[in-house]
């Protein structure tokens, strides 16, 4: 089968929201969605973008990972702000993957600071990670509990 585009609006070349999203996305719950794209194995049956460390080439790294997401966050909020959306706290956090807790607790603490930064969260937001239970420990997910996350699936 080849690649097909979603239906729908194409992508803006210049990042913008595309038109007809604007006045619907205002009405909605605000949720972010971050994506961990790594694991430490490729499961047979998983059809996720994902990435085991022998399969990432040259100009990819784990290391460097929470400072992109952190762009992309500034990005995204820059392109909300332009779109002349009201500025509103964030509802739920969802980062995802992958197997999002192969990087370390404190980068996925500071991802959720970017978050936090960009948008605010509201009081009693849901903020979840996938993990693997051989990649945390009590030590990581108390670090984890204390950066904010209030939910491991």
């Amino acid at each position: 089968m080849s690649p097909a585009l979603p239906d729908g609006d194409p992508a803006p070349d210049d990042g913008a929201l595309p038109a007809s999203v604007v006045p619907r996305a205002g009405s909605r719950a605000f949720g972010v969605y971050l994506h961990v794209p790594f694991c430490t194995v490729r499961c047979g049956y998983c059809d996720f973008n994902t990435y085991t460390a022998t399969e990432l080439g040259g100009g990819a790294s784990q290391d460097a990972y929470a400072d992109t997401a952190l762009r992309e966050i500034d990005l995204a909020a820059r392109v909300l702000a332009d779109s002349g959306l009201p500025a509103r706290p964030v509802r739920t956090v969802f980062v995802g993957g992958g197997t999002p807790t192969v990087l370390p607790e404190g980068d996925l603490a500071r991802m959720l600071h970017g978050v936090r930064s960009a948008w605010g969260l509201i009081d009693d937001a849901e903020v979840t990670t996938e993990a693997n239970p051989d990649s945390v420990t009590p030590s990581s997910l108390a670090a984890l509990a204390a950066a904010g996350f209030t939910r491991v699936s």
